[in-house]
């Protein structure tokens, strides 16, 4: 599962990189035809970058906080919780024995 999200993050950023050079060159095309300057080229070619780039946040935001739902409403354990279980488990054990330890010795002199 974590595979097709990775997939799918790293196809985004190869469609910004497109993005980004197809939006280049048609600016360039825009500034040689004399339909804009090229300071008004850089600064709409700056501004769609940014519009991009903070809707990729965006999303970004979205499916991790989509992910962490979806994670937690599996009711999964954090390997953090198991291992203060694993630990409690260890101390009862620890004591159980200690515990079990006179029952024998008892059991032993009679």
């Amino acid at each position: 599962m974590f595979e097709i999200f990775k997939k799918s993050l790293f196809a985004g950023l190869g469609l910004a990189v497109v993005t980004k050079t197809k939006l280049e060159k048609v600016l360039e095309k825009l500034v040689e035809e004399g339909k804009m300057s090229r300071e008004e080229a850089e600064k709409m070619g700056q501004e769609l970058l940014e519009s991009g780039e903070k809707q990729w946040e965006d999303f970004e935001t979205k499916l991790k906080e989509t992910v962490k739902g979806f994670l937690e409403n599996m009711d999964l354990s954090k390997a953090s919780d198991l291992n203060k279980l694993e630990k409690k488990v260890k101390a009862l054990d620890m004591r159980l024995k200690a515990l079990e330890k006179p029952k024998e010795k008892n059991a032993a002199k009679k």
